[in-house]
């Protein structure tokens, strides 16, 4: 099936754990990205991998994304979040990813959001240079972050994501600080439930 009589879907991959205010900064640059093209927006709660372990349950994971779906306004576009790496019994790979979702869904044309300091790391990935060069991607560009070469099919994203870091949240919860300011209303009631 060709590109251009392929669904767009926007897949924006993370580990949400938990959501910041930067997160959904990006996941509506994402909706509003996708509106005009009549795209669909997944969200991808990634798995652990070699270099990142996520030691959250599956169920709090989804329930994190749903709260940060929530908390985005959504307008015309269907933002689902899809689960794929988090039903794998085995460390994920990007490339892996890739692969399984094209051969699963081969009607839709996948554009793949990473951020610059996932872009600029992206050579020493398992397959890494093929990404860069074959995936169509939005890249978000990170504060303190060199934009690197970019492959043919990526697009900037330009967004101000803040620095709202999940380290940061969870280093807040940890110690009772307020962390309101740093997450959406749906996600700050998932916290303190």
């Amino acid at each position: 099936m060709e590109r251009n009589q392929q669904r767009e879907t926007v897949i924006y991959g993370g580990a949400f754990n938990p959501p910041t205010r930067a997160h959904q900064a990006i996941l509506q640059a994402c909706v509003d990205y996708a509106e005009p093209r009549q795209a669909d927006v997944w969200l991808l709660p990634s798995a652990s991998r070699v270099d990142k372990r996520i030691e959250v349950d599956r169920e709090k994971r989804l329930a994190f994304c749903d709260a940060l779906t929530q908390d985005v306004l959504q307008r015309t576009v269907r933002v689902a979040v899809e689960t794929t790496e988090l039903d794998r019994t085995y460390l994920t790979e990007t490339y892996d990813t890739v692969r399984e979702l094209e051969a699963q869904h081969p009607e839709r044309a996948f554009t793949w959001v990473f951020g610059a300091d996932s872009v600029a790391s992206m050579p020493t990935w398992e397959h890494g240079e093929w990404l860069r060069e074959t995936l169509s991607m939005l890249v978000i560009h990170r504060p303190g972050t060199e934009l690197p070469p970019l492959g043919p099919r990526a697009v900037q994203l330009a967004i101000d994501a803040g620095m709202f870091s999940s380290t940061e949240l969870r280093r807040r919860l940890v110690s009772r600080e307020r962390f309101d300011d740093i997450v959406g209303g749906n996600v700050h009631a998932l916290l303190t439930r």
